[in-house]
C-alpha cells in the first residue's frame, strides 16, 4: 500500500516539476548569452600555464636535468590533452544543459535572461574571466605560502606512523 501511495504521489508531483523545468532552447540561449563555450575555451587555454607554474612549484629548490625537464614537458603536454579532450565543449555542454535543467526553472533562466542582456549584466560577463583569473593567482599565491606548512603536517604525520610501525 505504501508504495503504491508513494507511485501515485510521484506520478502527479512529477509533472508539475517537469512543466517547471526550462527548456534546452533557453538553457542554450542563457549558456550563449553568458558566453560560456568561450569562457571554457579561455580557461582550456590558461590551463597549461597553470599546470606548468604549479609544477615549477612542487619543485622547487630541486635540480631538474635537461632530459627529465624534457620528460616533464611531455606529460604536461599530454596532461593537458587529455584535459582539454574531456573537457571540450562538445562534451560539456549536454552535461551542463542537464545541470541547468536540473538546478534551475524556467523562471529562473528568464530572469537570468534578461539580467544578462542589461548592461550590468553584459559588463559581469566581460569583467568576470579577469575576476577569475585574479582570484585563481590569488589561490595558487595562496597555496605557494601554505605549502610549507601543510608539507610539515605531512612529515610529522609519517613520522608518528613509523612511530606506531616500530612499536
Amino acid at each position: 500500500m505504501k508504495k503504491l501511495l508513494i507511485a501515485i504521489a510521484a506520478s502527479l508531483f512529477c509533472p508539475l516539476a517537469l512543466a517547471n523545468a526550462p527548456s534546452d532552447d533557453s538553457i542554450h540561449e542563457l549558456m550563449e548569452v553568458t558566453q560560456t563555450k568561450q569562457l571554457m575555451d579561455r580557461a582550456m587555454a590558461q590551463l597549461d600555464g597553470m599546470m606548468k607554474s604549479s609544477m615549477q612549484q612542487a619543485l622547487a629548490g630541486q635540480e631538474v636535468t635537461d632530459e627529465d625537464q624534457k620528460i616533464l614537458d611531455e606529460m604536461r603536454g599530454e596532461m593537458t590533452n587529455v584535459m582539454k579532450a574531456e573537457f571540450s565543449w562538445e562534451k560539456m555542454a549536454p552535461a551542463f544543459t542537464q545541470v541547468y535543467k536540473q538546478s534551475l526553472t524556467q523562471s529562473e533562466v528568464d530572469g537570468m535572461l534578461e539580467f544578462y542582456q542589461t548592461d550590468a549584466g553584459k559588463a559581469l560577463i566581460a569583467k568576470m574571466p579577469n575576476v577569475m583569473q585574479q582570484t585563481m593567482q590569488l589561490m595558487q599565491q595562496k597555496s605557494a605560502a601554505m605549502a610549507p606548512k601543510i608539507q610539515e603536517i605531512q612529515k610529522q604525520a609519517m613520522a608518528r606512523i613509523q612511530e606506531n610501525d616500530q612499536q
